[in-house]
């Protein structure tokens, strides 16, 4: 059960990264620096999401049927 709450705290580390971009995307100053803020930003949108389907793979593997897609 450790490595689930390992992966949950990366989840919430990934979460908190992209809430924290999407705040700040506004500040930018220049064309280049919201192009680079929106590539960041996609990061970690698509790693909130691979986190997910981390947390989500292990409770399939432990037999949480809550994990599979109805």
């Amino acid at each position: 059960m450790s490595t689930m709450n390992s992966d949950i705290e990366k989840f919430v580390f990934a979460h908190d990264r992209y809430v924290a971009l999407s705040d700040i995307r506004t500040q930018c100053g220049s064309p280049g620096e919201r192009e680079q803020m929106h590539i960041e930003i996609m990061r970690a949108y698509l790693e909130v999401h691979y986190r997910a389907r981390v947390i989500a793979g292990l409770q399939y593997s432990e037999g949480m049927d809550f994990a599979e897609i109805q």
